[in-house]
């Protein structure tokens, strides 16, 4: 009798072993998809790099899925058809605070996750180097490429010419609307404009910066408080940023300040735990091998992942699995992860509350009107950021 209950016991704890063992194996998954913007740009070649890395480190190979617009990227990953997503930190912000293209009534606040904090990206406004203006004030009667397909483009070109108390609605300057961001750039090199906004090592502002009339960028004083003030107004999603590297730069050029806001991988708070936290391990482990793919991706460091500057959202758990792990989480990143948290339920309950009274307004909930209120409330509320 002894021995049949040895057995027994013996058989039990091989088979629970097993499968414990098949759960860890199944932890790490075979392959993953993520959307990214289109072939050729920063971040589908960001994705392809470190989708390279994370296959060699870890044997998970990445379907990199390039989308042309914000929705067309989010909307996989929130129907679960993709596990992450490469977009802004901007975007991440419209996002989680349901603005912009995501005030409609199918959308408002998402419960989107950082699944890694990438590099910082330095946005600027710029001029040619001929046009005669050297401070945001000169923009006085001047022309703004404007773009009112992308929230983030037009609200970080009003944004900044708001930092030196210009606005569209008081006709301080016009507006110059083009279909994409390109074309804002293009406009300001052919004349028909006289600013635009764009990463600071773009290849347009490159392409202004080589031309006969050259580039100016703007800068944006840290000291001046009031100023960003007016400019979070527009841009709750940007920091304050010293930039050393520029189109344009020479030997012997001073830095200017602009503003900052990281490129990051996403999620949504429902992934698998495990899932993402094998997925950002392997990153962790292949940045010596993603590095070099791009002049960009030594940013995307283990020091980037943990850095909270122009972040107004929650880490994933299986990402704050793993910088606990590795010994990179905080509390200060406890505190700031327990806000976003509280944020978001704020936002989403004020979203309720919002709809209805707009409803019973009988305001449309897909308006213009309705995003301008919608963005009002948050602004009363404290939400912004």
């Amino acid at each position: 009798m002894k021995k049949k209950v040895l057995s027994f016991v013996v058989l039990s704890m091989s088979f629970l072993f097993m499968v414990a063992s098949t759960s860890v194996l199944a932890a790490k998954p075979k392959q993953v998809s993520i959307t990214a913007f289109g072939v050729g740009s920063q971040a589908y070649v960001f994705s392809a790099g470190i989708a390279e890395a994370v296959n060699k480190v870890a044997g998970i190979k990445t379907n990199v899925i390039p989308a042309g617009t914000d929705v067309g990227r989010i909307m996989p990953m929130r129907s679960g058809e993709v596990e992450f997503t490469i977009v802004t930190g901007a975007t991440g912000w419209f996002v989680s605070h349901g603005t912009g293209d995501f005030s409609g009534p199918d959308w408002g606040p998402q419960p989107i996750r950082m699944a890694w904090r990438g590099g910082d990206l330095f946005v600027g406004v710029y001029t040619r180097g001929d046009s005669g203006i050297k401070k945001i004030a000169d923009m006085k009667g001047k022309r703004a490429a404007l773009v009112p397909g992308s929230a983030t483009v037009t609200n970080n070109v009003l944004g900044a010419l708001a930092f030196g108390g210009l606005y569209l609605e008081k006709g301080d300057f016009k507006a110059v609307n083009v279909p994409a961001q390109a074309a804002a750039a293009k406009a300001v090199l052919e004349g028909s404009a006289d600013l635009c906004q764009f990463g600071t090592t773009g290849s347009t502002a490159l392409e202004t910066s080589a031309s006969i009339h050259g580039i100016r960028w703007l800068d944006l004083d840290p000291n001046d408080e009031k100023g960003w003030e007016r400019l979070w107004a527009y841009c709750p999603w940007a920091a304050k940023a010293l930039v050393t590297r520029y189109a344009g730069k020479e030997k012997g050029h001073p830095p200017f300040n602009a503003m900052v806001y990281p490129y990051n991988i996403w999620c949504w708070d429902s992934a698998p735990v495990d899932m993402v936290y094998e997925y950002a391990k392997a990153i962790w482990d292949g940045y010596d091998i993603y590095k070099s793919v791009h002049a960009e991706l030594p940013g995307w460091n283990h020091e980037s992942l943990a850095n909270t500057s122009g972040c107004c959202y929650p880490y994933h758990a299986g990402v704050v699995k793993l910088m606990k792990e590795k010994g990179v989480w905080t509390a200060k990143h406890e505190k700031y992860q327990q806000t976003q948290l509280d944020n978001e339920k704020k936002r989403m309950a004020l979203w309720k509350v919002a709809q209805k009274e707009a409803k019973e307004k009988k305001i449309a909930l897909d308006s213009p009107e309705w995003g301008k209120i919608w963005w009002d409330r948050l602004a009363a509320e404290g939400l912004l950021k």
